[in-house]
């Protein structure tokens, strides 16, 4: 059943709860009120925002299973936000994120090549010199870029270019997410790339050809869902709870 809400400024939606018990349908109107959606439970209805129909479809399955375990909640966050990315399905533009400005895919996807060429150019120009050398290079920028910069300033070398910004869903207000997620987004992203570095130590690289397929793959793993999600989060961005988003142009930019 549908309705004009206008007190919410948005259609109603009605979703079946009659089969929840009294501990289910608590459960589901915490969930639903961490997740910043408008409720009310009318007999065996739920009623709340169509637009969230998704989001809240999934909550009301999740408590029909019961059992669930909640994470905790990140000091100094709202209750029930962050690890909550995790639970949302795949298609939704997590609560925290709504009216933010999400960077374009295009613009991710610049400032990763414009990225990867200035530090494979200087790395080449170092390994003619110095194989080891270009190899510890390349690493080492990498890892201050994607970890270092990104803990302190919210941001990679090529994302600091085109005025980009990560930002933690635990706390968007902060200007950069800290070291704790900047490791885990890192390591989502590159953990076979990180083996790789690790295992080169004590084995030959030829014998550690199959693992450099398994990193080409996971790249597309990790990074394809950008192009697909509405929120253009990789599985390196919902597994941390992060965002990239526009910075505000310069006055007079």
């Amino acid at each position: 059943m549908d309705d004009q809400g206008d007190d919410w400024g948005d259609t109603l939606a009605g979703f079946d709860i009659g089969d929840l018990n009294a501990d289910q349908r608590r459960t589901l109107s915490t969930d639903l009120a961490d997740a910043g959606i408008l409720h009310a439970f009318i007999g065996p209805e739920l009623q709340g925002p169509a637009s969230e129909s998704e989001l809240i479809e999934h909550l009301v399955a999740q408590a029909r299973r019961g059992g669930r375990r909640r994470a905790p909640a990140q000091p100094g966050s709202p209750p029930g936000v962050g690890r909550r990315a995790l639970r949302q399905p795949w298609g939704v533009v997590p609560p925290e994120a709504v009216g933010l400005p999400i960077s374009a895919r295009w613009r991710r996807f610049i400032a990763y090549l414009l990225e990867a060429m200035a530090f494979g150019s200087v790395a080449a120009v170092i390994q003619v010199y110095s194989v080891g050398g270009g190899q510890l290079f390349a690493v080492g920028i990498g890892w201050f870029s994607s970890i270092v910069l990104v803990a302190l300033f919210g941001a990679s070398l090529g994302m600091m270019v085109f005025r980009m910004r990560i930002v933690s869903l635990d706390a968007p207000d902060r200007v950069a997410p800290g070291w704790g997620v900047a490791v885990v987004r890192y390591l989502v992203a590159w953990w076979p790339e990180v083996i790789l570095i690790v295992l080169d130590v004590f084995m030959d690289l030829r014998d550690l050809r199959w693992l450099s397929s398994v990193m080409q793959i996971w790249l597309v793993i990790c990074f394809l869902p950008i192009i697909l999600d509405p929120a253009r989060r990789g599985l390196h961005d919902r597994v941390a709870g992060t965002v990239v988003i526009d910075l505000p142009r310069r006055a007079g930019g």
